[in-house]
């Protein structure tokens, strides 16, 4: 019976699934699904996080009742599990354009760089980006998901952050879309912890620094690091920060988190890093 079960459901979340199936889905593998991602998967180094990792996505697909797509994680999981290593899926093979083919060569170099001395962290920069194209595919194909892109693109920056060394020591970060200024739902999101820190421990003066990717020339981009670190001072005005304790400057291309070549568009250094005083 448990059997039969599992074939209607392989079956409906294909149906579900659509166009959205993801690559390496296997219907199959709905038959051991609910068992193996009911076991704990993983091991030691990059591979082994991958393995735990990718393991836990396969789940987060099995809530939602969509075993295909959890079966192309336990694929993944699989493979790192037995020592080698799968790669993030490219954003041709997800169907998805725009930012996000950019995206994945910096978030490739990020890991590659860094998966030796951070293991567990780049293993989850990498499972993040997959899930952000898992993401992406499933709102393009007009498919429920709880969770947002923007969701996925916050956990997909914290998760490279932490893989990638080169991020700067300031207390808050907020980052911008290519060549713009305006503030996303999860740049507001850090101003509003900004503003309850300040609260709680008292500051009494605010730093923030404006920062570009190298696209465009260094006085274009001096200019745009300046709106941005002037639009979240002006945030936080909003938020009944005073602006007399409020410094803002900007650094045009000049101190990248991450260093690039010349016309590369980096998610990482579009930025205005925040620092709280007392």
């Amino acid at each position: 019976m448990k059997t039969a079960i599992r074939l209607v459901l392989g079956f409906s979340a294909l149906a579900v699934a659509g166009c959205s199936q993801l690559p390496g889905a296997n219907l199959g593998k709905t038959f051991y699904a609910e068992p193996y991602l009911a076991a704990d998967h993983g091991g030691p180094g990059f591979t082994g996080a991958l393995a735990s990792e990718y393991t836990e996505l396969g789940r987060n697909q099995a809530k939602m009742v969509r075993w295909m797509n959890a079966t192309a994680f336990i694929t993944k999981a699989e493979q790192a599990e037995a020592g080698g290593e799968p790669q993030p899926w490219t954003p041709d093979q997800l169907g998805v354009n725009g930012d996000a083919s950019a995206l994945y060569q910096e978030v490739v170099a990020s890991i590659a760089e860094n998966k030796a001395e951070r293991p567990v962290e780049c293993a989850r920069a990498q499972a993040m980006w997959d899930q952000y194209l898992t993401v992406l595919r499933a709102e393009a194909a007009g498919a429920k998901c709880p969770l947002t892109s923007a969701d996925a693109r916050a956990m997909l920056d914290e998760a490279v952050a932490a893989c990638d060394p080169a991020l700067g020591p300031a207390d808050y970060v907020v980052y911008f879309g290519f060549n713009k200024s305006n503030l996303t739902d999860n740049a507001r999101a850090v101003i509003d912890e900004v503003v309850a820190a300040y609260g709680s421990m008292g500051a009494s003066a605010v730093s923030i620094v404006g920062h570009t990717d190298t696209v465009g020339s260094v006085q274009y981009n001096q200019g745009l690091s300046e709106r941005r670190a002037n639009r979240v001072a002006q945030a936080l005005v909003d938020l009944g920060v005073p602006g007399s304790q409020i410094a803002t400057a900007g650094r045009s291309e000049l101190e990248p988190a991450r260093v690039t070549g010349d016309g590369v568009r980096e998610q990482l250094n579009r930025r205005a890093e925040i620092s709280l005083s007392q």
